[in-house]
């Protein structure tokens, strides 16, 4: 599979594209979405001048493409065989994808997590902090489906004007009949081969790899935690860990212009389930972009999708939840609270948060 921009005779495929993805919406009792045309050639037409129209395609044999989009995938160009597409235009300083579409014959292949992985990139590149949507709460493959990929629903004053006039043009349609929502996925900037990492709204950040001499900074880092997570400094299993991330290149540290560091990552990759096994931002670094920059950094080395990412944090009882903001950091990257998972060494309760990654 491959996402590249649509080609002008493409577009009737799209519209078939869009009627055979519209059709499930009968068996949730919404035959009217089922029925909607699809979007009109001159509109899909503008989106693909605009360098915002782009499909997923498989290469396939002429026989294998339905040429009505009806039972098999659209027919796309040379013999392609479209799986979806998505269109998207800017609003209020995101990438709005007004359009995400997945051929029924292609569901559960990970097209449409590609689509909005590949319209994410387009955005970073245009300088946009953030995909934006609107879709139906209560569909399993609307709301539900974009939460677990990192999205998160808006709601009075995170809807900018943009987003309250397309839900105004919405209502308009008639969309409003089901419950309907704008959510967001804020997309941090990764720039240059230096290891620099910017997030939306901060300071340039340098993240590097850490490195033996780095221990002792890292240690003081857990120094300031262990009222949350338990005793590390004096441990000898957490010096191992440490030592053995760092061996194995899977350990991050944001440095200072002192001895000691704004903060540390120790990582674990092994796809497609990635795990955060320690994440600390120093007392004085906190809110300035470090924890955001370590974890983009580490997301950009090291993970490849489709897969999901695991921390596991403070429960929602525990004391630290609150005073650390852990959890409400990891909401913000985009994890979804799941399980419970074993206690901490001090006691506490911990739970798993999760991140799709495409």
């Amino acid at each position: 599979m491959r996402i590249r921009p649509a080609a002008p005779g493409e577009l009737p495929a799209l519209q078939d594209l869009e009627r055979a993805a519209g059709a499930p919406f009968r068996d949730v009792g919404m035959p009217d979405i089922a029925e909607d045309e699809p979007p009109a050639l001159d509109l899909l037409e503008r989106y693909r001048r605009a360098g915002r129209c782009w499909v997923a395609a498989d290469e396939a044999d002429a026989d294998a493409v339905g040429d009505d989009g009806g039972g098999g995938e659209g027919g796309g160009e040379g013999g392609d065989r479209l799986l979806g597409y998505l269109i998207a235009e800017p609003v209020d300083g995101a990438l709005h994808v007004e359009q995400v579409s997945v051929h029924p014959g292609a569901a559960r292949r990970g097209v449409g997590r590609a689509l909005l992985s590949h319209a994410a990139r387009h955005a970073r590149e245009e300088g946009l902090a953030a995909l934006t949507l609107t879709t139906f709460a209560g569909v399993p493959w609307n709301a539900p489906y974009y939460a677990r990929l990192g999205f998160r629903t808006l709601a009075g004053p995170g809807l900018t004007p943009g987003l309250r006039r397309i839900r105004a043009e919405e209502a308009g349609h008639g969309l409003a009949r089901w419950p309907r929502v704008c959510m967001r996925l804020d997309i941090p900037r990764t720039g240059g081969t230096s290891g620099e990492t910017v997030a939306p709204g901060a300071v340039p950040v340098t993240i590097r790899p850490a490195r033996e001499r780095d221990v002792p900074g890292l240690l003081g880092l857990a120094a300031q935690v262990e009222q949350w997570f338990g005793p590390m400094v004096e441990e000898a299993g957490f010096h191992a860990a440490v030592r053995e991330d760092i061996a194995g290149s899977t350990a991050l540290v944001a440095p200072s212009s002192g001895p000691d560091l704004l903060g540390g990552l120790l990582f674990a990759s092994a796809p497609p389930v990635y795990h955060v096994h320690w994440l600390v931002v120093s007392r004085r670094a906190r809110g300035t972009g470090v924890g955001r920059a370590l974890m983009t950094e580490a997301v950009r080395r090291w993970v490849r999708g489709p897969g999901e990412i695991e921390v596991v944090t403070f429960g929602p009882d525990h004391p630290g939840a609150v005073d650390s903001g852990a959890r409400a950091f990891y909401e913000r990257l985009g994890f979804v609270p799941a399980e419970a998972a074993a206690p901490g060494p001090e006691g506490g309760s911990r739970q798993v948060f999760r991140r799709a990654v495409a």
